[in-house]
């Protein structure tokens, strides 16, 4: 019974908390791609992105997630064009699937503003029968697993030049109820606002100022990250997440294409207690199959 009281909380806390009803990603600053579909494509080569998530690690049945993500302008149109699968576990309830994205970039003065649209599709897994029960009273005990899916759209508009970005998402622009014969779930619909800004101090040194906020109409979140980029080669950063945690962050580019990601989340909130935080890894690599000229450095 303890086992099978762990799992339904772990879901509760996850779906009542705004931060974690999509998949969660600390790392979101290094691809902003899986925050806002008008972003597929600015980067002017094909990217792709793959990033692992252990959170609450500690916890029996808490969040894992996976996300694989590319996408590319097309060259000549203005456009750009993606494609994201994902994974994201937590206890006997599991979601995957896919979303594809189209953007259309604009210039403007010295930057380039773009409006995304992601469209995909929503599977939902609850596993009963793999909870383990002691006293065998629970209510869901032989009713097995229970699935559904369910089509997602989501819209928002984003602005570049070279030293700061800014952009706005609605993630699920109709809220989808995820409601089985024994659980109640809704997906809302939620806003996500973001900006950030590169500080050029020398050839060596250049700070990045971020911030995040998302919200729905039950709760929201603010992340507010400062990194620091050395020699135009390691990104090493801290976020201070307004639901409690602190994370530290370091990207590092191999070469000028290949990148990798690591972050790790501590909580001060209280669920400190019983788990030791939350480790992210990202990879992502860049395919100049146009030719183009690819801006070196890249600060997003």
């Amino acid at each position: 019974m303890k086992r099978f009281l762990l799992h339904i909380v772990l879901i509760l806390v996850s779906w009542s908390s705004y931060a974690q009803q999509d998949f969660l990603n600390s790392q979101y600053m290094f691809n902003l791609y899986n925050i806002n579909p008008a972003y597929t494509g600015s980067r002017d080569v094909v990217a792709a992105s793959l990033s692992h998530r252990t959170q609450w690690v500690g916890f029996d049945g808490a969040p894992t997630t996976q996300v694989l993500s590319v996408h590319a302008p097309v060259t000549k149109m203005k456009i750009g064009v993606g494609l994201q699968l994902f994974n994201d576990a937590i206890g006997p309830r599991q979601m995957n699937g896919f979303n594809t994205s189209y953007a259309y970039h604009l210039k403007v003065g010295q930057g380039k503003i773009g409006f995304g649209l992601r469209a995909g599709l929503l599977n939902y897994t609850y596993r009963w029968d793999k909870l383990e029960y002691e006293d065998g009273k629970d209510a869901v005990i032989g009713v097995g697993n229970q699935s559904g899916m369910k089509l997602n759209f989501d819209g928002g508009v984003y602005y570049k030049d070279r030293l700061q970005y800014a952009g706005l998402e609605i993630a699920h622009v109709a809220s989808m109820d995820l409601t089985t014969t024994t659980t109640e779930m809704q997906l809302r619909q939620q806003l996500a606002l973001f900006y950030g800004r590169a500080i050029e101090l020398n050839d060596n040194l250049v700070l990045k100022l971020s911030v995040l906020a998302r919200g729905t109409d039950a709760s929201g979140v603010l992340d507010m990250n400062v990194s620091a980029f050395f020699k135009k080669k390691i990104w090493i950063g801290a976020t201070v997440r307004s639901a409690g945690a602190l994370i530290f962050m370091a990207e590092y580019y191999v070469t000028k294409a290949f990148r990798i990601g690591y972050s790790y989340d501590f909580y001060y909130n209280g669920l400190k207690a019983g788990q030791s935080g939350s480790h992210e890894i990202f990879i992502g690599y860049d395919i100049n199959i146009f030719k183009s000229k690819m801006l070196s450095p890249r600060y997003f």
